[in-house]
């Protein structure tokens, strides 16, 4: 493989090693996989694996090693131990063997926490060494800015390595408050500091299934607002026509607008039934197609098993910014419920079995009023004066994604 597709990921420990740090490097190693690199994950205990994925376990790393442990009780108190050139001069031998040719190194924490002051010696030195490479120096936490590391701190290396620059790097805060501390600390400019927050991944906090995890990269869920979850099945009281009418009226102020229907679209020959091909030509019919997703046909596409619906049904409900049902009959209501206890915004008819259940806990919508005027009370929700909570939800399903974090950070960075 091109060395300008390989990238080594340095810290001191791996999932299933708990820390902040460590939640994030699985998904961050994904994010580079998936555009073509293959990433090697350096780290002193743990174990990350995957396509394209390599873990590299360097013991002296991890600051709970007896060897770290030792030297690192010395050197809180100020003082070099006996032993600390030879550990320095191992480590050191161990990360140029481990990192080879490859040309691009991210260093996660190491270059500014005294967690393992041998350790960041030991890049520090690397990184002199090799100046023809690409670091990226990716900054979580600053110590020597830290109320809590100040007794533990001496004016002098390789305690003074945490806020001493270095020229042939690049700085990463998560960040703008950080970038302004760094900046401070350093006395660099701030624009040779990038900023790329932190984000996680929605597929493992909320343990999606495989399936969904599949569906939603094929589906770029990150990049529409808002998405719609129509959960019923395909049959006309569940007055599916009127759904896809009011998210054509939608999709006119909402471009990247997307609707999902999640009842089985095929009958019993395994095609679309006459109902499912009438809505398939209704979304046509109105030039909205890419933004009608019926799950069933979606599924058959990616081969995923039939009997995995109901697991993705309540994946989706973790995703979507609102549910949508405009029934004209129900003897209940279950998707109600669903939604109701995980807090998502509900835009119902106005039946009498939903106002039962739902109280005043509902957007309603009049069946005898046209298709736009119930797009207009929708839409003055998402944009006039949704709650707080939708706000921060929308703000952070959209820039706090790893999808959109390779976009408008990674991609560019990691091309030059």
């Amino acid at each position: 493989m091109d060395q300008t597709k390989q990238i080594v990921i340095a810290h001191y420990t791996l999932p299933p090693v708990v820390g902040g740090v460590e939640n994030t490097l699985k998904p961050l190693a994904e994010v580079f996989t998936r555009n073509g690199y293959l990433v090697n994950l350096i780290a002193g205990e743990g174990m990350i694996e995957g396509p394209n994925l390599q873990t590299s376990i360097i013991p002296d790393l991890n600051p709970d090693n007896p060897h770290i442990l030792n030297m690192q009780r010395v050197l809180r108190i100020g003082s070099l131990p006996e032993s600390y050139e030879v550990r320095l001069q191992t480590i050191q031998k161990k990360i140029e063997m481990t990192i080879g040719n490859i040309n691009n190194v991210i260093i996660h924490n190491i270059m500014t926490m005294p967690i393992n002051l041998t350790l960041t010696e030991a890049f520090w030195n690397y990184i002199q060494k090799f100046p023809q490479k690409k670091f990226y120096l990716w900054t979580h936490d600053l110590a020597w800015q830290m109320d809590e590391y100040q007794q533990i701190l001496y004016d002098k290396p390789p305690w003074s390595l945490l806020k001493t620059p270095l020229e042939n790097v690049v700085y990463i805060t998560v960040s703008e408050t950080r970038r302004r501390q760094l900046s401070e600390l350093m006395g660099i400019p701030r624009r040779r500091i990038v900023v790329v927050p932190n984000v996680f991944k929605y597929q493992d906090f909320f343990r999606f299934d495989g399936s969904t995890d599949l569906l939603v990269q094929h589906m770029s869920i990150f990049n529409r607002f808002p998405i719609i979850l129509i959960p019923a099945r395909l049959i006309p009281r569940k007055n599916l026509e009127e759904s896809i009418r009011v998210i054509a009226a939608l999709q006119e102020t909402f471009p990247h607008i997307l609707a999902i229907i999640t009842g089985k679209t095929n009958d019993h020959n395994d095609r679309p039934s006459d109902y499912a091909e009438s809505l398939m030509q209704l979304a046509r019919q109105h030039k909205i197609a890419e933004n009608i997703l019926f799950l069933s046909e979606m599924m058959k596409s990616l081969n995923i098993a039939p009997d995995k619906n109901r697991l993705i049904v309540r994946d989706l409900y973790f995703l979507c910014h609102m549910v949508l049902l405009l029934s004209l009959d129900e003897g209940f209501g279950l998707p109600i419920l669903e939604a109701g206890s995980l807090r998502v915004p509900l835009a119902v008819s106005q039946i009498p079995v939903f106002k039962e259940i739902v109280g005043d806990g509902a957007l309603f919508l009049r069946l005898d009023e046209d298709a736009e005027k119930n797009a207009a009370k929708i839409r003055q929700y998402f944009t006039d004066n949704p709650p707080a909570t939708a706000k921060l939800f929308g703000r952070i399903f959209e820039n706090y994604n790893w999808d959109t974090l390779w976009e408008a950070h990674l991609k560019k960075l990691f091309a030059e």
